[in-house]
């Protein structure tokens, strides 16, 4: 049923703005790692970014986060939300068309 593959598919957007959004919010935080989501098929990994932190000139590691890239991310995010709601709303009208024709 496409109805479940939408669902899974908010599901894991939602997951992967959670992550960008956090991203986003610790880019200032020293020794921060940024992390990255990755859907494969069905499967949503979480893993670190391969970035290497640059330093401050008191030596601390700076945050590894890139928000311009983060918020790039966020926006497609937003926009592939709103493309899957909108292909459950789709099959929601064509199955109340059907069943109004039935009757």
């Amino acid at each position: 049923m496409q109805v479940k593959a939408n669902l899974n598919a908010i599901n894991n957007i939602s997951k992967m703005q959670e992550v960008a959004a956090n991203n986003v919010a610790n880019v200032n935080s020293n020794g921060f790692k940024a992390s990255r989501a990755v859907q494969s098929g069905d499967t949503l990994q979480i893993s670190p970014e391969a970035r290497a932190a640059m330093k401050s000139v008191a030596g601390e590691e700076l945050s590894t986060a890139d928000p311009a890239q983060d918020m790039v991310k966020m926006s497609m995010h937003t926009s592939s939300l709103a493309a899957n709601l909108t292909a459950i709303q789709t099959q929601d009208e064509m199955n109340r068309t059907l069943l109004d024709i039935k009757k």
